[in-house]
């Protein structure tokens, strides 16, 4: 059994350091990535998808899918507001995120509707 345990130790060891080696390569990369632009469908009183997790300057572009509602996008923070105005069927609004933090997006007509956004 001690033996089976000393066999162990140096790949526990260099598999730790492997996956901390692999952590710093990712993180790297997710930092030369460039912005991207994120759909949030705005359908049946929801937002698709519900969370979204983001980087600085990342663009989100609203689409309401419903064939009759209005919605009225908005977020209010201490750092940071936005507010998309009443959305017609069809219609698109893009908010681009340069403030880091979680923020809270409602619709000012269906209350219950609620995504939430943490940006990076």
């Amino acid at each position: 059994m001690a033996l089976r345990r000393r066999c162990l130790r140096p790949l526990l060891f260099f598999g730790t350091l492997a996956l901390i080696g692999t952590g710093i390569a990712l993180e790297a990369a997710w930092a030369s990535l460039p912005a991207a632009t994120r759909i949030v469908l705005q359908k049946g009183s929801r937002y698709w998808p519900t969370d979204l997790y983001l980087r600085r300057g990342d663009t989100i572009t609203l689409r309401n899918g419903d064939a009759r509602l209005i919605h009225h996008a908005f977020i209010e923070a201490d750092r940071f507001s936005f507010d998309a105005g009443d959305q017609s069927p069809g219609a698109e609004t893009r908010l681009i995120l340069a403030t880091p933090g979680d923020f809270i997006m409602q619709c000012g007509i269906h209350p219950k509707m609620k995504l939430t956004l943490h940006v990076e």
